[in-house]
């Protein structure tokens, strides 16, 4: 919980320096990030399935924007229970978001963001003939950096991300990706 109230007060501290001038007000960025998930559920289960996930985004004025975000499985992962690997396995099959983005530079090329919002969740397990999908969706929030290459318009991207976090269980990711401005 301080973590989540953390990403906000991050957001908002940041967003709230907005109208300095450095050029970025009424921009749109679009990327792509490899995530590398984590589920974990009650009684020690983990399962870490990989997703693609897709980004657009505008910003509102020079240090905030907003994003939408549309990812897809690329992997499913074999579930661990108390350490030890099942025959069972857990993919993500898409996930949807909506979030608030405030972005802080701290060089000329480089700047840190914080973001919130919302994200709805489909994943699947299986276990032999057996097979599962279930939905939920959430609070989301996260923290990244971000580091501009060859020109301004292009920049890399590593970020942790709360995506969902439940009473039985949560799904976070650690994901590097790229981003276009135009």
């Amino acid at each position: 919980m301080k973590l989540k109230i953390s990403a906000l007060l991050i957001a908002g501290l940041v967003s709230g320096t907005a109208y300095a001038d450095i050029g970025d007000a009424g921009t749109s960025y679009a990327g792509l990030q490899y995530a590398k998930a984590s589920y974990e559920a009650d009684y020690d289960i983990e399962a870490d399935p990989s997703v693609l996930v897709g980004r657009f985004g505008h910003y509102l004025t020079d240090y905030f924007s907003v994003e939408g975000r549309v990812g897809l499985g690329l992997s499913d992962d074999n579930v661990s229970v108390d350490g030890s690997n099942t025959d069972a396995t857990v993919e993500i099959d898409h996930l949807f978001g909506a979030y608030a983005v405030g972005h802080l530079p701290v060089t000329d090329v480089a700047s840190i963001y914080a973001l919130a919002g919302f994200t709805q969740g489909e994943a699947t397990a299986e276990y032999g003939s057996f097979s599962k999908s279930d939905d939920d969706g959430g609070f989301s929030f996260g923290v990244g950096g971000e580091v501009n290459f060859f020109s301004p318009r292009f920049s890399g991207t590593l970020e942790y991300m709360s995506y969902l976090d439940k009473s039985d269980y949560e799904v976070s990711a650690i994901s590097a990706g790229v981003n276009y401005q135009f």
